[in-house]
C-alpha cells in the first residue's frame, strides 16, 4: 500500500504593504532664505515615508466586521455628546467681562466651519486617527491673525517632513515639521504639492514650498494628531498590534463564502463494496438531489464508492463472505461543517480588537449577558479610563487655538454622557438628608444631571444652608444648627478644657439633630455610608470639630469606650448625645456578637 499528499497553492506570506518598514527620506529638499532681520535661516524641508502605507490602513476597517464599531464608539463617545462652553472657576460672581468672553467665544465656536457643524468637522479628524493613527486639522486665521476656523485634511495624501526648530515670536525654541499634501486627482496643476507649516509656526512659508518677501506666507498652519511617541513622524493605530488577525479574519470569512459558492457541498458517501449501483438506483438518487433547493451546482452531491474485488478467483473459493455485496453510508456534514466556520478563530479576533481599544463589548453590541449593575459599571470604568481622558486630551488642543483672544475666565469643552448611579447617590443623600447636613443649593447639580437640563440655584442665601439652619426673621446663622432655646439645657459650658486639652465647643442639640446623628453613625456602622462621608456631615451639619466626629464615630470597628465619650463632652453622663452614642455602640457590640 502506497500513501501520498496532494497539496495546492502555493506558501503564505503576507503581503508587503501590511508590514512595517523603516522610516526614510523619501525626497530630500533644503529651503535657505533670509529673515526681516537679515539673519540666514535653513528650513529641512525632506519629506519622510510613513512606517506603514497610510492608504491601507484606512481601508482596513472597511473589510473588518469589528473594527468600525470600535472606532464608532471612540467618536460617538469622546465627541459626539457635543461642544460645550465653561467657566474655568464656576465659583465665581459672573461679572459683565466674563459675559463678553463668554458671548465671543460662544459665536467663535459656532462660525468655525461654514460648511458644517465644528463638531463634525472634529469627529471626522479623531476618525482618521482611529483608522490610521494620523489626523490633521487645518487652521485658519483671518487677517489680524486670531484663528477663525479649522478642516479636516485626508491623512493619505500627508508626508511630514524631518524635525526643525524655529524659533517663535516671543523667542522660544519650538520644534516643528511642514507637512505636504500630493493628490493628483485634486493637485495636478500643482507640481510640489500643496505645503503646510505646524501651527504657531512663524515661518513665511507659501503655499507652493516658498519662502514670502512680506508677511507670513500664504500656507496655512495644520495641527497634527496622532497616536503614539510624539516626536515620532507619523502615528500608528492603536489596533495595529491585531491587525494580522483581522486580515486573518477576513480570509476566513471569504475562504467560507467561497465554500458555499464553489465548494462540493457532499453531506453523504455511499460505499459499495463487492456491488455496483442500478440505474434505476442511481436515477432515484439523481431525482432526490436536483430535488433539493440550492443557490449553486456545486450544492448537495452524493459522493459514490464502489469497490470491485481484486486478485484471483480461486483465492476466495474458501471465503464465501467475500463474494458478498455491502452497503454502507457514511454522513460527512458534520466533518466539513466544523472544518470551515472558523467560529472561535473570529471570537479571538474581536476579543483582540477590543482589548486594542479598552472596550467591553457592550460598546459595540456583542454581549448579551450584562446586568443593569455590571453595565453601569462598564460605562462607569470606560468613561473614566478611556473617554474622559481622551476628551480632556483633545479640549486642550481645541483651546489651544483661541491663545490670540487672550481668554481669561472660558473655555471649550466636550461634553460627556450623563451616567448617573442612584443607588450610590441615594446611599449618601439620605442620611445627609436626614442629617439636616445638606443644602436645597447643594441638590441643584445632582438633579439637573439626572434630569438632563440645567438648573440655577435659588436666589435667597436661605436656599445654601440646610432647612431650619438659618432664621427666617434675621437670615443670620446660629452658633449651632439648632435655634430651639428649649434644649440648651443639655449642652456644655463653653470655653471649658476636657482631658484632651481642647476647649469644649457650645454644643447645643434638640432631640430631632441627636436622631440623626445617630442615623449617621448606624448607616456607617451597616456600610451604607463611607466613614469620610460621615466624618464630613457631622463638621457640616453639627458644632463638632472632626476630632470630635472620630471619636463619635470611634475606629474602623466602632469601639468606642465609655471614657473617651467622658473625655470629649465631659464628665456629665447623663447628657443625652453622650447616652444615645453610648445606647448605640452597646447596640452595635451586640449585632457583632
Amino acid at each position: 500500500m502506497t500513501s501520498k499528499v496532494i497539496s495546492g497553492g502555493r506558501n503564505g506570506t503576507v503581503p508587503e504593504k501590511f508590514q512595517v518598514k523603516d522610516v526614510h527620506i523619501a525626497k530630500e529638499r533644503t529651503l535657505k532664505y533670509n529673515s526681516k532681520g537679515g539673519a540666514k535661516e535653513i528650513r529641512d524641508l525632506s519629506l519622510l515615508s510613513p512606517p506603514y502605507d497610510v492608504t491601507m490602513l484606512r481601508s482596513i476597517p472597511d473589510i473588518s466586521d469589528i473594527l468600525n464599531q470600535c472606532i464608532e464608539a471612540y467618536v460617538t463617545n469622546v465627541v459626539g455628546f457635543g461642544m460645550g462652553i465653561r467657566y474655568k472657576v464656576d465659583d465665581l460672581d459672573e461679572t459683565e467681562e466674563m459675559k463678553t468672553e463668554w458671548n465671543q467665544l460662544e459665536s467663535i465656536v459656532a462660525e468655525l466651519s461654514f460648511e458644517r457643524p465644528a463638531k463634525e468637522v472634529i469627529e471626522e479628524v479623531i476618525r482618521h486617527v482611529e483608522e490610521c493613527g494620523n489626523g490633521y486639522f487645518e487652521v485658519i486665521r483671518n487677517l489680524k491673525g486670531e484663528v477663525v476656523g479649522i478642516d479636516s485634511i485626508k491623512p493619505e495624501f500627508i508626508s511630514v517632513t524631518k524635525l526643525n526648530r524655529v524659533q517663535s515670536k516671543d523667542g522660544q525654541e519650538i520644534k516643528v515639521r511642514y507637512f505636504c499634501f500630493q493628490d493628483a486627482t485634486m493637485d495636478s496643476t500643482i507640481e510640489n504639492g500643496t505645503w503646510y507649516k505646524t501651527y504657531g509656526d512663524p515661518t513665511p512659508l507659501n503655499k507652493n514650498g516658498s519662502v514670502s518677501s512680506e508677511g507670513n506666507g500664504t500656507a496655512t498652519e495644520v495641527m497634527h494628531l496622532k497616536i503614539g511617541d510624539f516626536q515620532e513622524p507619523y502615528g500608528v493605530p492603536r489596533w495595529i498590534g491585531p491587525l494580522i488577525k483581522i486580515l486573518g479574519n477576513r480570509k476566513a470569512d471569504e475562504l467560507n463564502y467561497r465554500y458555499f459558492t464553489q465548494g462540493r457541498h457532499i453531506p453523504l458517501a455511499i460505499l459499495l463494496e463487492n456491488a455496483q449501483l442500478t440505474e434505476a438506483s442511481e436515477a432515484s438518487l439523481q431525482n432526490y438531489a436536483n430535488g433539493i433547493g440550492s443557490e449553486g451546482e456545486s450544492q448537495h452531491k452524493f459522493l459514490v464508492i464502489e469497490a470491485e474485488k481484486m486478485g484471483p478467483t480461486d483465492d476466495m473459493l474458501f471465503d464465501e463472505n467475500k463474494d458478498k455485496p455491502a452497503i454502507k453510508l457514511e454522513k460527512l456534514s458534520d466533518i466539513l461543517q466544523q472544518d470551515a466556520l472558523f467560529l472561535e478563530y473570529d471570537k479571538n479576533v474581536i476579543d483582540a480588537v477590543l482589548g486594542a481599544f479598552r472596550l467591553p463589548p457592550i460598546y459595540v453590541a456583542r454581549s448579551s449577558d450584562y446586568t443593569r449593575a455590571t453595565a453601569e459599571t462598564a460605562k462607569e470604568l470606560t468613561e473614566e479610563q478611556v473617554f474622559q481622558p481622551q476628551r480632556e486630551s483633545y479640549s486642550w488642543r481645541i483651546n489651544s487655538l483661541f491663545r490670540e483672544y487672550d481668554f481669561k475666565y472660558v473655555e471649550v469643552f466636550f461634553k460627556s454622557s450623563n451616567i448617573v448611579n442612584m443607588e450610590d447617590i441615594k446611599a449618601i443623600l439620605d442620611p445627609a438628608i436626614q442629617a439636616n447636613a445638606v443644602a436645597p443649593n447643594d441638590l441643584r447639580d445632582i438633579v439637573s444631571k439626572v434630569l438632563a437640563k440645567p438648573l440655577e440655584p435659588f436666589d435667597g442665601e436661605q436656599y445654601n444652608y440646610p432647612n431650619g439652619s438659618v432664621q427666617a426673621d434675621q437670615g443670620m446663622i446660629p452658633n449651632a444648627l439648632s435655634t430651639n432655646a428649649d434644649f440648651e439645657n443639655a449642652q456644655l459650658e463653653p470655653g471649658e478644657t476636657n482631658q484632651l486639652g481642647q476647649t469644649v465647643q457650645q454644643v447645643s442639640l434638640n432631640g430631632a439633630q441627636i436622631t440623626s446623628l445617630v442615623n449617621i453613625v448606624q448607616a456607617v456602622a451597616s456600610g451604607k455610608l463611607p466613614r469620610s462621608s460621615a466624618l464630613e456631615m457631622i463638621t457640616a451639619a453639627f458644632p463638632f470639630d472632626e476630632e470630635k466626629a472620630k471619636q463619635i464615630l470611634g475606629d474602623s470597628n466602632f469601639v468606642i469606650a465609655d471614657e473617651s465619650i467622658q473625655k470629649a463632652y465631659g464628665q456629665n453622663s447623663t447628657s443625652d448625645l453622650a447616652a444615645t452614642v453610648r445606647r448605640l455602640i452597646k447596640e452595635v457590640r451586640s449585632r457583632d456578637d
